[in-house]
């Protein structure tokens, strides 16, 4: 699957129910089904009343649908999972108009943190100790996917208002399964390659396959380019290729194979007469725009292919492919977009690589107060501060905010976030009374959003009281002034305050591990040490946590306490998160 979703989840291989047969009440069993088997969200399942409860014939078929009152959809309700409610209705004495389960969105979402800790220390299913109440509308999701329910049905019902949400449940078709699908023996009626336009489009599929593994062994933007060029230039289908990267920079350099320059120039010259900008157009649109001009070596007419490149919300610029045949039917289309997308990913890979390799970065340090970014409107609302402490990207177009929030309650924290489109999920790590350390999933409604999509890295972030003060770091080759750009463009009330150069800091494998010994005790590195040499790390593991203390000869608690202790330093040193704007009484 897209996204890395390959991997198991905690709720697949029979998690789910497993993570039911835990449960150890009514109520219980009922949350975990409205958000796996419905894919209610915890403020959708809060407001859940027995009035909203609907039912419909269709087809000589009984269907029942709740109506979700915060967004208006109607999401369906298994016959199973209404018998479950009305049953629990009736037997607790329930109103039509009462709230079925009248608590706050964090306390179902702490119930199910509970019943998945339960279920974890119940079945030795490490992976279900971390069960959200997400986790269960991405179950619903999948499984409704997996019956072949089709993508649009799923948003419309689960409440999704885009496809990339739901991309990375999708499952990857294998290369096989690509073939098998647009071979002759698959058309039963139009639409579907069928003959020799199967056989051409079975060839480009094998063609974009050689490309896309040649991307596996190159690391630079410029080696991926030029890798896409020459696989293509070099099939028997396309009689050229070029990569614009930025079509209204004039600076931008051209990647091309299969043509001189003098050629390609007059090429670009016929395609600049035109009215259109088929590179932008193709962008916009996601799909490949088809130009009939003449083309060298005879100036005859032919067929060009603009392909857009692009990554999540970022353009990369576009492809240009000269089709040694007519123009490319829909099959083929296709096969170019999602190359498309596999060179996109590729580059935004090598940029972030680059970013990271980088000995110099350029800093932009911004100051906002415009409450249309969800943190700030957050600061100014409650009268709180916010600090960021990392960012780790989840889905295509979303990000995952480790933040911590000083001056408000944990309750006041959640209802003004559940109140925001743009927040996808919450989930409470720690709490001391005013202060918390939350996990928030962002989709959108963030300058640090809009940074990312980028390639850039947020390396600071603090707003308190409506005034956010944030620091973005980026390649010296990125494209600052559009990064800027679209940063005031979305949130106007924001601005520039500095702008530098700086030297990363070059640490080696004896600095790193000098760091961490300084920062272990004599006790925390021999239980590291013995759990690594016992392959407690493994997995399957070679050692349970009490086969390591019978051997220690120490507690398990202690145990517990000396290992989770020495691998937080490890991370901390790992990920050199040592600095004193991170200080918090939420620190292990």
């Amino acid at each position: 699957m897209p996204g890395g979703d390959s991997e198991p989840t905690p709720l697949s291989a029979g998690g789910y129910e497993q993570l039911r047969r835990s449960t150890e009440t009514y109520r219980e069993d009922l949350v975990l089904r409205l958000g796996a088997e419905v894919g209610l969200t915890p403020a959708e399942m809060s407001q859940f009343e027995p009035a909203h409860v609907t039912q419909r014939r269709h087809r000589g078929t009984e269907l029942h649908f709740l109506a979700v009152p915060t967004d208006g959809r109607e999401a369906y309700l298994p016959n199973e999972v209404e018998h479950d409610v009305r049953k629990y209705v009736t037997t607790t004495d329930i109103d039509e108009t009462e709230r079925v389960l009248p608590v706050t969105p964090r306390r179902l979402q702490m119930l199910v943190a509970s019943v998945g800790t339960r279920a974890a220390e119940r079945t030795g299913r490490e992976g279900l100790a971390d069960v959200s109440t997400r986790d269960l509308r991405r179950h619903f999701a999948r499984t409704m996917l997996g019956d072949g329910v089709p993508p649009s049905v799923v948003m419309r019902i689960g409440g999704w208002d885009r496809i990339e949400s739901l991309a990375p449940l999708l499952d990857e078709p294998s290369e096989d399964e690509v073939l098998d699908a647009l071979s002759p023996d698959a058309v039963d009626s139009g639409g579907r390659p069928a003959g020799g336009d199967a056989d051409r489009v079975r060839q480009v599929v094998e063609t974009a396959r050689s490309v896309g593994s040649a991307l596996s062994g190159v690391n630079t933007r410029g080696e991926v380019e030029q890798a896409v060029c020459d696989g293509l230039a070099d099939s028997s289908h396309y009689r050229f290729a070029w990569i614009a990267s930025d079509e209204t920079d004039a600076r931008a350099e051209l990647t091309v194979a299969g043509l001189d320059e003098e050629s390609l120039e007059a090429v670009r010259r016929s395609l600049g007469g035109r009215d259109a900008d088929f590179a932008r157009r193709a962008c916009d649109t996601g799909a490949v725009q088809t130009v009939r001009t003449d083309l060298p070596p005879n100036s005859e007419s032919g067929h060009l292919a603009v392909v857009p490149l692009v990554h999540g919300e970022t353009a990369y610029g576009a492809l240009y492919v000269a089709l040694a045949e007519e123009a490319a039917s829909d099959a083929e289309t296709d096969v170019l977009v999602t190359l498309g997308r596999h060179v996109g990913q590729a580059i935004a890979a090598a940029e972030r690589r680059k970013l990271l390799l980088a000995d110099t970065v350029v800093q932009l340090e911004f100051e906002s107060s415009d409450e249309q970014d969800v943190l700030v409107g957050l600061s100014a609302d409650l009268g709180c501060s916010v600090r960021l402490r990392g960012v780790v990207p989840i889905e295509e177009r979303s990000l995952l905010c480790f933040l911590t929030v000083r001056g408000a309650t944990t309750d006041a924290v959640f209802d003004e976030l559940q109140a925001t489109d743009a927040v996808e999920h919450i989930r409470l790590i720690r709490d001391r009374g005013t202060e918390s350390l939350l996990e928030v999933a962002l989709s959108a409604g963030s300058t640090i959003t809009t940074l990312t999509s980028y390639d850039g890295t947020v390396s600071r972030f603090v707003a308190e009281d409506g005034v956010a003060r944030f620091v973005g770091e980026f390649s010296n080759e990125a494209p600052l002034r559009d990064v800027m750009s679209d940063l005031t463009d979305a949130y106007p009330a924001t601005e520039l305050v500095a702008k530098q150069e700086v030297e990363r800091p070059t640490r080696n494998t004896a600095d790193f591990r000098e760091s961490l010994v300084a920062r272990l005790t004599d006790k925390q590195q021999s239980v590291l040490r013995a759990a690594y040499l016992a392959g407690y790390f493994e997995w399957p593991r070679g050692s349970t946590a009490e086969d390591l203390a019978d051997s220690i000869d120490i507690s398990s608690p202690t145990l517990h306490q000396h290992l989770r202790t020495a691998q937080q330093k490890l991370m901390t040193a790992f990920f050199d998160d040592d600095s004193d704007e991170h200080a918090s009484t939420l620190n292990p």
